[in-house]
């Protein structure tokens, strides 16, 4: 499970093509609202409950089967003001697939459906985010309390934490 950096995704559908790849429903939530920040929708976004919930709805697409996503963006987006629309052209394009200019169907979008949908995560009951790992991560920082540790004294840290889960 890793964020919603293009390189990383990349990386690891090379490196490890067998392996099933998500993304972090904390961070698709978190890069959808430095979208809104960053077009200048915060205020809308603090003001107006129905764009707030509208923007709740896309998020919570992540939770829709995969094949109803496409049909419920599009349920989601009419009922947006014009205002949203530079918002949902980003949402579009990352996260759904742009609509075609000829015939039917989308073109792929930045980020497939499978890497950001948690619907089979949520039935079986598996995380959706990597906030353990990360939390982890935080305090085994903090007990070793040193930005740059010699390999024996990180050998040391690393030892202690293990024999705490044996």
């Amino acid at each position: 499970m890793t964020d919603f950096e293009t390189g990383t995704i990349k990386s690891v559908k090379n490196m490890l093509s067998n392996v099933l790849h998500k993304g972090c429903l904390f961070h698709f939530s978190q890069a959808l609202w430095r979208q809104v920040q960053s077009k200048g929708l915060t205020t809308t976004y603090n003001e107006d409950e129905y764009f707030r919930l509208n923007v709740k709805k896309l998020i919570a697409l992540a939770f829709v089967p995969l094949d109803q996503v496409i049909t419920g963006f599009d349920f989601i987006c009419d009922q947006f003001d014009d205002d949203a629309d530079d918002l949902l052209d980003y949402f579009q394009k990352t996260s759904i697939g742009e609509k075609r200019r000829r015939g039917a169907g989308r073109k792929n979008p930045q980020f497939d459906h499978k890497l950001w949908t948690v619907n089979d995560r949520a039935v079986a009951t598996i995380p959706r985010s990597n906030n353990s790992v990360e939390g982890w991560h935080n305090a085994f920082a903090n007990r070793v309390a040193l930005n740059h540790p010699n390999i024996v004294k990180l050998a040391e840290k690393i030892r202690l934490e293990q024999s705490k889960f044996e």
